[in-house]
């Protein structure tokens, strides 16, 4: 039988794009997308319902499917023409609120094992679209994040650059014009390919080197495989004082303002007085409300709850801050939550 199907499969990161030439194919979600799921399934994926689709819209829960296998997790959507499979792993410390899903960089944080078995999954899904279709597999270009096996970070940068069309033509790399664009946070200036110093997102001080990308954006490499892309405001010139002093006040304070919602919640009043003491010593305290949200704002304003006993709590002067500038927001005292 004469294959006619065409397809090009599309990557970046831990996402597997599949897209069919033809949008009017009924056969499409019948073939392709069914016999994805079923494929998963023959590699030992359990394959179902996304909960959160099939509870907020029922009527596209047949277009979602949620995968798993060990750590890996994977969702399957179909859009017209158009298949998306996106996968993570549950082994990382949550930076988005929304999830690990959501998270920038997803092959990078994964484990070298879980990264190895991402890219076999790859190359079976290509294998067996090229058993039932005509495939051209997009160069990965800029969409391939530097990792153990695969590309490093300078040659991701020098992809960036190739493919940038804001580059200095005689240098081959883009050059700020503006002085704020290579302003540090220490008020100094950046130089192209200069040692840096940035915090990491546990607090950690970091050091690596700085290349140019756009704006006030740069490029910090650590190590072979290690990229972030900091703005100037991130990037500190000078040494810093204290290298072994996490700054993680923030992490600090959503870490204690959770356990002291634990402490109200089972009832051990000794010991949340105590953590409020740490938290806030003997100052009054208080909860933002949201009635665009309908919820209370969560500590450190990261996302709402309902429940006031997990929501965040505010000094005075932190919360007017916060309420300012919004005529939604509210600021509640506890007590009066509690009455």
């Amino acid at each position: 039988m004469t294959i006619t199907r065409k397809i090009e499969l599309r990557s970046h990161d831990t996402s597997i794009g599949i897209w069919q030439d033809d949008p009017n194919d009924p056969t499409f979600e019948r073939e392709i997308y069914g016999g994805l799921n079923r494929l998963l399934r023959d590699l030992g994926w359990t394959v179902g319902q996304d909960p959160k689709v099939h509870k907020r819209h029922r009527i596209l829960s047949p277009q979602n499917r949620l995968a798993k296998r060990g750590d890996l997790r994977a969702k399957i959507r179909i859009t017209g023409r158009a298949i998306e499979v996106t996968v993570w792993a549950e082994t990382w410390p949550i930076d988005n609120p929304n999830g690990r899903e959501y998270d920038f960089g997803k092959l990078a944080r994964m484990t070298y094992l879980d990264r190895l078995r991402f890219r076999l999954l790859h190359r079976r899904i290509a294998a067996w679209l090229q058993e039932r279709a005509i495939v051209a597999i997009a160069a990965p270009g800029r969409s391939e994040l530097p990792s153990v096996g695969g590309i490093t970070a300078a040659e991701y940068i020098a992809r960036d650059y190739a493919a940038s069309v804001h580059k200095d033509k005689e240098l081959g790399r883009p050059v700020p014009r503006y002085a704020y664009n290579c302003t540090s946070r220490d008020e100094r200036t950046i130089e192209h390919g200069s040692k840096v110093w940035f915090l990491d997102r546990k607090g950690r001080i970091c050091r690596g080197t700085a290349f140019y990308n756009i704006n006030n954006m740069w490029w910090v490499v650590v190590g072979a495989y290690g990229l972030r892309n900091l703005a100037t405001h991130e990037i500190l010139v000078e040494k810093p004082e204290g290298l072994r002093v996490k700054r993680n006040e923030r992490a600090r304070r959503e870490r204690l303002e959770a356990e002291l919602s634990k402490a109200v919640i089972a009832m051990n009043f000794e010991r949340a007085a105590t953590l409020r003491r740490v938290l806030f010593g003997d100052a009054p305290v208080f909860l933002i409300w949201s009635k665009e949200k309908d919820a209370y704002y969560r500590s450190c304003s990261a996302g709402y709850t309902t429940d006031a006993s997990r929501a965040g709590r505010y000094l005075r002067d932190e919360a007017e801050r916060i309420v300012a500038p919004h005529d939604f927001l509210t600021i509640i005292d506890p007590t009066a939550v509690a009455a």
